[in-house]
């Protein structure tokens, strides 16, 4: 399995992970063979990378959540969105909104009980999005990792499922706001900032009368903006004035907003967003979260290609606890980019000579 770029793609290449659509429903399954048609739909649909199957490779990584798992907490997210909307507009939709949180709250129920159990607790692959399904995908990808941090800190099950809840329905006041806005693709006005800077306090008030959405889990939705140094929003809050489940949520929702492709902006690559995470501790980010978030979540994901200080390329083939910045990467390519005969698999953290340099496509594309 490796990870290529939407552009890269060519007929023939056989998916490796499926896409899921904002409905909730498997746009391309795994094993699907991909010709020119699919590929223009993967185009449209604002997907930036792909993960295919490369037979040079024996990696065997299964994601936290199962695909059909991911697909039923797209479909619930959304529709508890749509309902929130609704409940918006019309007093008398409040049922309805309870009724889907109900069924939000097994499904948080479902992914602590799944993260308990793990024991080593790393990001190893990256969360494929269209553009269609971010708000939905970006939510339940927030929630996993803030998870993942949460159990890191030693949280009881109890804190991490009011975790979890916040952080899902951290963005739900997003409803608030008009799509012109929110699928913009030039730079906002200042009167549209203002108006997108509305939705945590918009969230929070659509939430206060659920009982299923404790205060702690509220207080995510409301603070997730908030920074460290006093200059986030809306109360500028800082340092632990800011509820510890926010200051969670805090980088991992920048995190996944900076590798995802949306109308106003293209996604940076993994490393970038990690060491861009890394640089923000103590200034935007609570620095013991941010060294947290930097021991689970991988910079240099499987099936990454990456160029090495001595000129060599390979793929990353996996990823050791607590040291997810130094990956396996298995050499396929010698320093003048020519195939080697029989490739090599170096572990980078037991290497004090090589390191990686950037990341790229596969030479011979």
């Amino acid at each position: 399995m490796k990870l290529i770029s939407t552009e890269k793609l060519k007929p023939g290449m056989i998916v490796a992970r499926p896409i899921i659509s904002d409905a909730g429903i498997l746009l391309l399954n795994s094993d699907v063979t991909l010709n020119d048609s699919l590929i223009e739909l993967i185009k449209r649909r604002g997907i930036p990378f792909l993960y295919v199957k490369d037979d040079r490779i024996d990696t065997d990584v299964k994601p936290l959540i199962s695909p059909d798992d991911t697909a039923k907490a797209v479909y619930v997210i959304k529709k508890a969105f749509d309902q929130a909307l609704q409940s918006s507009l019309r007093r008398s939709s409040q049922m309805n909104l309870e009724h889907l949180l109900e069924h939000l709250n097994d499904i948080v129920s479902g992914i602590v009980e799944i993260i308990s159990r793990q024991n080593d607790l790393i990001v190893h692959l990256i969360d494929i999005k269209n553009v269609d399904s971010y708000t939905f995908q970006h939510s339940l990808q927030v929630m996993t990792i803030s998870l993942m941090i949460g159990k890191s800190l030693d949280m009881t099950k109890n804190q991490l499922h009011n975790l979890g809840m916040g952080a899902v329905l951290h963005d739900i006041g997003k409803v608030g706001i008009p799509k012109s806005i929110l699928n913009k693709e030039g730079p906002l006005t200042e009167e549209e900032r203002n108006i997108v800077r509305q939705h945590p306090k918009t969230g929070f008030e659509l939430l206060q009368d659920c009982s299923l959405v404790w205060p702690t889990a509220r207080a995510v939705v409301l603070q997730h903006h908030e920074k460290w140094d006093g200059s986030g929003y809306p109360r500028g809050l800082a340092g632990e004035d800011i509820h510890i489940y926010s200051r969670i949520v805090a980088p991992v929702n920048v995190y996944d907003a900076l590798i995802s492709k949306r109308p106003y902006q293209e996604s940076m690559l993994p490393h970038q967003a990690y060491y861009y995470i890394k640089g923000k501790a103590g200034l935007l980010f609570d620095p013991l979260v941010v060294e947290k978030f930097l021991d689970i979540v991988a910079p240099y994901p499987i099936g990454t290609w990456v160029k090495l200080n001595s000129g060599e390329v390979g793929l990353v083939t996996s990823i050791e606890p607590g040291k997810v910045a130094y990956p396996v990467v298995k050499i396929f390519y010698d320093n003048n980019l020519k195939p080697m005969k029989n490739p090599t698999t170096i572990s980078l953290s037991e290497n004090s000579i090589l390191s990686i340099d950037e990341v790229v496509e596969e030479p011979s594309e």
